[in-house]
């Protein structure tokens, strides 16, 4: 998930951090799951407290700006369930290679 921006104009610098290691994460070759949905449960967590604290424009063009993002981290939530799908497939033919052999 090479170019992939999480920041944009309304992100605050605490979501920053939290979408820099997003970011770290996806960079890695094999990215582990159960931190990558740690990490997006904490950008959730701190969007939904964020939203109750600001109003008017700036709350709507952070809203119009993160359901862009937020588009871009399911299209990469789903590269990483297609790519461990991909690897539980291969572990199944394997070991069903493996008992054929027996």
């Amino acid at each position: 998930m090479k170019n992939l921006v999480l920041d944009h104009l309304y992100t605050p610098s605490s979501l920053k951090e939290i979408n820099q290691d997003l970011l770290a994460l996806l960079a890695k070759p094999d990215p582990d799951e159960s931190e990558f949905l740690q990490l997006a449960t904490k950008r959730d967590e701190f969007i939904q407290q964020y939203l109750d604290e600001v109003y008017g424009d700036a709350r709507q063009n952070f809203i119009k700006a993160e359901i862009e993002v937020n588009g871009l981290l399911v299209a990469g939530a789903n590269q990483l369930f297609k790519a461990s799908l991909n690897q539980l497939s291969g572990l199944v033919r394997g070991r069903k290679a493996v008992k054929k052999y027996k």
